[in-house]
């Protein structure tokens, strides 16, 4: 996953975005995106790893399935978050 540029989130929690201009704050969005998607390019390759692995290679080309299952899993949420952050941000007054 790539680095962020701007401040740093801590995990589970929402900036306010007073700070960061909308511009930052997009990049940062389409990051996470991309580092999603990534994420779930490794799950995939490891699957067919998996799959194709000798049978004394199957545990451990299991095991790297599920860490990259426990990867794309970090990148969704990180994803998530940010759009969460965007629509309760931008959210229009009521």
């Amino acid at each position: 996953m790539r680095p962020r540029s701007g401040p740093q989130r801590k995990s589970g929690s929402v900036p306010a975005l007073r700070g960061l201009d909308r511009r930052q704050y997009l990049d940062d969005i389409v990051d996470d995106y991309v580092s999603w998607r990534e994420a779930c390019g490794m799950v995939s390759a490891a699957y067919t790893n998996w799959q194709r692995a000798a049978r004394e290679d199957q545990k451990l080309a299991y095991s790297e399935y599920v860490a990259a299952l426990n990867c794309e899993e970090e990148a969704a949420i990180a994803y998530q978050r940010a759009v969460e952050q965007g629509a309760a941000t931008h959210a229009p007054a009521q």
